[in-house]
C-alpha cells in the first residue's frame, strides 16, 4: 500500500508543473533521453499509413525530400517557444495563460483533446489491424468483436503505464526506440530487396486524368507540415524535464522531425513494394513483413509494433494527461488519464475512426497552425521572452492575465480567424482548393503566416497592446524616448480623416470659431491655446483649418494612442516641465520649414476652469522665431469635459476665439514682457462666468460628483481633505456643510450663500501659501510610482516615497535602470508647475507626475497615504515655491 502511495506522490510532482516550476535540480533528462521519448511519442504505425497517403500523390524522390524537408522546417520554426519550457520549467499551456486567458484556454485545451487525441484511436485500431492480419496468416480465426477487444487492449496497457508515470516511460522508450528503428530498417531492407531498388527510386504513382501534378506535391508538403505541427502537445511537456535549452530543442526538432519522418519514408517505402508485388498498397509492416519475407519475421514485427502503438498510447496518455492537469489543477493526474483512456475507448467502440484519419489530421492542422503562430508570436515578438509567472500561475493578486473574465479576447479571435482562413483556402473534407495562389504556400504555413501578422499587428494598436501586455513590468521596454526625433509635416492623406473625425466630434456641441485679425496671416505662425480638456484636440485643427500644424504633446499621448498615430497628427513628444532644449530645436525646424507649431502652454488641463499664470519663456520663444503670434481661447471644452470627472456633458457648448496677437513686424520690435501681457490677455478665461453669462444649462444628476478633488478644503471648519460629493451636491465629511451644484455651475449652501467654483479653487490656495511662508508645509507619505520611459509601456516602480517641502520634490523609489532603490531630486525652482490627474486612466486613483529627460515618474497614493494625497494642494506648493506667484 505504501508502494503504491509513493507511485501516485511520485506522479503528482512529476506533473506538478501545472502548480510549481521544475526546478532545474528536479529536470530528468538530456538530450538523448528527450530525444528517445520523443521519437517513442512519434513513431506509430500511423507513420505508416502517411507514408501510404504520400506516395499515393507523388513520386518517391519528391516524397523523400518533402518528407524530411518539410517537417524539420516547420519543426524548426515552432518548437523554437519549447526554450521557454525549459528556461521556466513550466509546460507551454502554462504560457498560453497569457495569449488566451486561463479560462480561455481551457477552452482551447478541451478543443485540442477533441480534434488530437483521436489519434490514438487510430494506433489502436491499426494495432488491432496488424494482430489480425498477422493471426490470420497463421490460419487462426478469432471471433466476432475480437478487433473490438484487440483496441481496447491497447488503451488498457497504453493507460495502465501512463499511470505509472513518466520514470515507466523513460525506460520504455529506452529499449523500444532503438529496436524500433531497427523495425524500421528492417522494413527498408526487405522493401529494397524484395523488388529492383529502381523500382522505389522511380516510383510514380498512377494519377488520375485530371491530377494536378502541383496541387499534389504541394499536398505532401501540407500533409508533412500538418503531421508534425500536430504533434505540438509533445513539445509541450517533454522539454521542461530537460537540463538545457538546447537539449529541449533538439531533442523536439530531431526526435519529431528525422525519426518521425524516417518512419513515414518506410511506410512509403513498404506501401511501394507492397503494390509491386501484391498490386495493392498496404500501410501494415507485420503484413508487409510475412508476405515479403519469412513469417516469423513477420511475428518478430508484430510485437514491436504492437509495443509500439502501446507505447505510443501511454506517451500519448501521459503527455495530454500533464496538459489537463495544467490546466485543470484541481483534478487529479489519474483521474485525467482515465478519462483519456474513456475517451479513446468509445471512440474504438464507434469503429470508424480509421475513415476519418485524413480528417483529423487536417483538422487539426488547421486549429495547430494558428495556435503555433501565436505561441511564435507571442514569445519571441510581444512578450520578448519574458512570462509574469505568478499571473500565469493566477496567485492572489497578480491578475495580469485575467483580462475579460479570464478570457483574452484578442489571442481567441485570431485563433478563430486563422482557423477559417485555412478553410477559406482548402476544404480538407472535399479536398477543394478555393485559393490556388495562397495554397502553394500550403494552407497550414498560409495559415501560420495569416495569425501570426494578424495578432503582431493588432499587438501595435495601443489599446490592444494594452489589453494584451498587462505584464509589461514582466519585461518592459526601457528605452527612452527619442525626443530629438524630426517631427513629420502632419500626413496629407491622413488630415482629412482628422478633420472628419474632429467634426464629428464637436457636432453635438454646436462649436463657432471667430477669427480676428487673421487676415493675411499664412503659416508659418505660432499659435498658444488655453487648454482645458482633451476636446481642445479636436477644436484647434477645425480652428486651423484648411492649414496643417504641428502639436506638442507629452508622452503618455503618444502611449495611449500609438506613436504612429501621433506622428502621423504632427505631434512633437516631449515631458511636462523640463527644460528641453531638443524641443526647442524641433519647434524652429517646424517654423523654418514653414508650418504651423500649436503650443498648450499651461501644459496641463485646468482644474476648476480658469487660466494658469503663464511664464515669459512663451514670449522668448516668439521673439526667437520671429513669426506672428496667434492665440486660440476655446470655451466650453472644460464644461464639456471637467478633468475631475470625465463623463462627457450634453449641455456643454464651445466656443473658441482665434487671433493673431503679435505680427510678425511687431515681434522685433516689442518687449518680452509687452508680447507676454498680450498673450496672458488673450488666454484668460473663467469657464463658470462663461457657462453662467451664457446660460449653458448642464443638468445632469451626477453633475458635482468628482468636485471635491480640486474643492478639497471645507469653507466652514477648514479641515483639508474632508469633502466628498455625490450627485450635484458637495460636502464636508466631517462637519457636513454642504453646497448644492445648480445648473448653471453656481454652489449654493444650505444657507442661501452662492460661491463661485474658481472662487473656492483660490481661497484654497491662499492657506497653501501661507503654510509654506510659515514653515508649516511638508508632505512625506509612501506612494505607488510607474515610470513612462517611451512610447510604449509603463514600467512599475514598486512603492516608494515622496517628499514635498521648500527645497522641492524628493522621490524615493525602485529605480528599474539601476535596479537600485535610489532617490531622485527635483529643485523647487525647477518647475512652475505640476502635471495633476483625479483618477488616471481608471487606474490608482489621483495622480502627479515629475518628469527627468528620459523618464516621467507617474506617482499615486497608496492605501496608507490616499486620505491625505491630494494633487490639487500638490500643485498649489509646487506653483508657490517655483516662483509662479511670487
Amino acid at each position: 500500500m505504501s508502494h503504491k502511495h509513493d507511485v501516485n506522490k511520485e506522479i503528482e510532482n512529476e506533473v506538478y508543473c501545472g502548480t510549481l516550476p521544475v526546478l532545474p535540480k528536479e529536470r530528468k533528462y538530456g538530450f538523448m533521453d528527450a530525444l528517445l521519448v520523443l521519437s517513442g511519442y512519434c513513431i506509430a504505425t500511423w507513420s505508416y499509413t502517411q507514408g501510404s497517403y504520400l506516395a499515393t500523390l507523388v513520386g518517391f524522390k519528391q516524397l523523400l525530400i518533402g518528407a524530411f524537408l518539410a517537417a524539420i522546417f516547420m519543426l524548426m520554426v515552432y518548437q523554437l517557444p519549447v526554450i521557454l519550457s525549459v528556461r521556466y520549467g513550466i509546460d507551454i499551456w502554462i504560457w498560453l495563460r497569457s495569449v488566451f486567458g486561463p479560462k480561455g484556454n481551457k477552452i482551447v485545451t478541451i478543443i485540442i483533446i477533441l480534434v488530437n487525441f483521436p489519434w490514438y484511436a487510430v494506433c489502436c485500431e491499426l494495432f488491432a489491424d496488424s494482430m489480425e492480419n498477422l493471426l490470420g496468416l497463421f490460419g487462426i480465426q478469432l471471433f466476432n468483436g475480437a478487433h473490438l477487444v484487440l483496441s481496447l487492449s491497447c488503451v488498457v496497457v497504453g493507460t495502465i503505464i501512463a499511470l505509472r508515470g513518466v520514470g515507466t516511460i523513460t525506460w520504455t522508450t529506452r529499449i523500444l526506440v532503438p529496436l524500433l528503428l531497427l523495425v524500421g530498417v528492417a522494413v527498408v531492407v526487405v522493401g529494397f530487396t524484395s523488388v529492383p531498388m529502381d523500382v522505389i527510386w522511380n516510383y510514380q504513382p498512377e494519377l488520375a486524368g485530371d491530377a494536378d501534378k502541383t496541387v499534389n506535391y504541394v499536398l505532401t508538403i501540407e500533409a508533412n507540415f500538418a503531421f508534425v505541427i500536430t504533434l505540438v502537445g509533445g513539445m509541450a511537456e517533454v522539454p521542461r524535464l530537460c537540463k538545457s535549452e538546447k537539449s529541449g530543442y533538439y531533442a523536439g526538432v530531431l526526435g519529431q522531425g528525422a525519426a518521425g519522418s524516417f518512419f513515414v519514408v518506410v511506410g512509403a517505402v513498404m506501401a511501394i513494394a507492397m503494390q509491386y508485388v501484391t498490386g495493392q498498397m498496404v500501410d501494415d509492416p507485420t503484413l508487409m513483413m510475412a508476405t515479403l519475407s519469412a513469417p516469423i519475421l513477420g511475428l518478430s514485427s508484430l510485437l514491436l509494433v504492437a509495443f509500439a502503438n502501446i507505447g505510443t498510447q501511454a506517451v500519448g496518455s501521459y503527455i495530454y494527461g500533464v496538459m489537463l492537469k495544467s490546466t485543470f489543477k484541481k483534478i487529479s493526474y489519474k483521474t485525467l488519464v482515465l478519462v483519456l483512456g474513456v475517451y479513446v475507448a468509445l471512440l474504438c467502440v464507434w469503429g470508424k475512426i480509421t475513415e476519418y484519419f485524413g480528417s483529423f489530421l487536417t483538422i487539426g492542422a488547421c486549429v495547430y497552425a494558428p495556435l503555433a503562430a501565436l505561441l511564435f508570436v507571442d514569445f519571441f515578438l510581444i512578450r520578448k521572452q519574458k512570462l509574469d509567472l505568478k499571473s500565469a500561475y493566477e496567485l492572489p493578486g497578480h491578475n495580469a492575465y485575467q483580462y475579460s473574465k479570464g478570457f483574452n479576447i484578442v489571442g481567441i479571435i485570431c485563433l478563430a480567424l486563422g482557423f477559417g482562413f485555412t478553410l477559406v483556402i482548402y476544404d480538407p473534407i472535399q479536398g477543394i482548393v478555393h485559393n490556388k495562389i495562397l495554397f502553394m504556400l500550403t494552407p497550414t504555413l498560409a495559415s501560420f503566416i495569416f495569425t501570426g501578422v494578424l495578432y503582431l499587428l493588432l499587438s501595435k494598436i495601443p489599446g490592444i497592446r494594452r489589453y494584451i501586455r498587462r505584464d509589461t513590468y514582466a519585461s518592459p521596454d526601457k528605452r527612452p524616448f527619442d525626443r530629438a526625433k524630426v517631427p513629420p509635416r502632419q500626413n496629407l492623406f491622413f488630415l482629412p480623416l482628422m478633420w472628419l473625425l474632429c467634426k464629428m466630434t464637436v457636432s453635438p456641441y454646436k462649436l463657432k470659431i471667430d477669427k480676428h485679425n487673421m487676415e493675411g496671416i499664412k503659416p508659418p505662425f505660432l499659435v498658444y491655446g488655453s487648454h482645458n480638456s482633451f476636446m481642445d484636440f479636436y477644436v484647434t485643427p477645425l480652428a486651423l483649418k484648411p492649414y496643417r500644424a504641428n502639436y506638442i504633446s507629452e508622452l503618455e499621448g503618444f502611449e495611449n494612442f500609438g506613436e504612429w498615430i501621433y506622428r502621423q497628427a504632427g505631434c512633437l513628444g516631449t515631458r511636462k516641465f523640463i527644460n528641453d532644449q531638443s524641443l526647442i530645436r524641433n519647434i524652429a525646424r517646424v517654423i523654418k520649414r514653414g508650418d504651423i507649431m500649436v503650443i498648450y502652454p499651461e501644459a496641463r488641463y485646468a482644474n476648476v476652469g480658469t487660466n494658469s499664470h503663464l511664464t515669459p519663456s512663451i514670449a522668448k520663444l516668439a521673439k526667437m522665431l520671429k513669426v506672428p503670434v496667434v492665440t486660440l481661447n476655446m470655451q466650453g471644452n472644460y464644461l464639456q469635459q471637467p478633468i475631475w470627472n470625465l463623463k462627457e456633458r450634453k449641455g456643454a457648448r464651445l466656443h473658441a476665439d482665434l487671433k493673431c496677437v503679435v505680427t510678425a513686424d511687431e515681434v522685433g520690435k516689442l518687449s518680452v514682457d509687452e508680447i507676454l501681457e498680450r498673450i496672458s490677455k488673450e488666454l484668460t478665461y473663467d469657464e463658470y462666468k462663461y457657462q453662467l453669462e451664457n446660460k449653458i444649462v448642464i443638468d445632469d444628476e451626477w453633475r458635482a460628483e468628482g468636485l471635491h478633488f480640486p474643492l478639497y478644503k471645507c469653507r466652514k471648519c477648514g479641515k483639508d481633505f474632508a469633502m466628498t460629493s455625490y450627485g450635484n451636491k458637495i460636502c464636508c465629511k466631517h462637519c457636513g456643510d454642504t453646497y448644492e451644484m445648480d445648473e448653471l455651475g453656481q454652489l449654493h449652501s444650505l444657507t442661501g450663500e452662492v460661491i463661485h467654483i474658481p472662487d473656492w479653487y483660490e481661497w484654497q490656495r491662499g492657506f497653501v501659501h501661507e503654510e509654506i511662508r510659515e514653515g508649516r508645509y511638508k508632505l512625506d507619505i509612501p506612494v505607488r510610482v510607474e515610470a513612462l520611459p517611451n512610447s510604449v509601456n509603463f514600467v512599475d516602480c514598486g512603492v516608494g516615497r515622496l517628499i514635498q517641502d521648500n527645497e522641492g520634490f524628493s522621490l524615493e523609489f525602485d529605480n528599474y535602470r539601476s535596479e537600485k532603490h535610489e532617490t531622485l531630486k527635483f529643485p523647487a525652482k525647477s518647475m512652475v508647475s505640476l502635471h495633476t490627474e483625479y483618477d488616471y486612466r481608471g487606474k490608482f486613483g489621483p495622480c502627479v507626475t515629475l518628469s527627468t529627460y528620459d523618464d516621467t515618474f507617474f506617482i499615486y497614493p497608496t492605501e496608507e497615504s490616499r486620505d491625505v494625497f491630494n494633487p490639487t494642494k500638490i500643485q498649489f506648493a509646487t506653483e508657490y515655491l517655483g516662483g509662479l506667484y511670487s
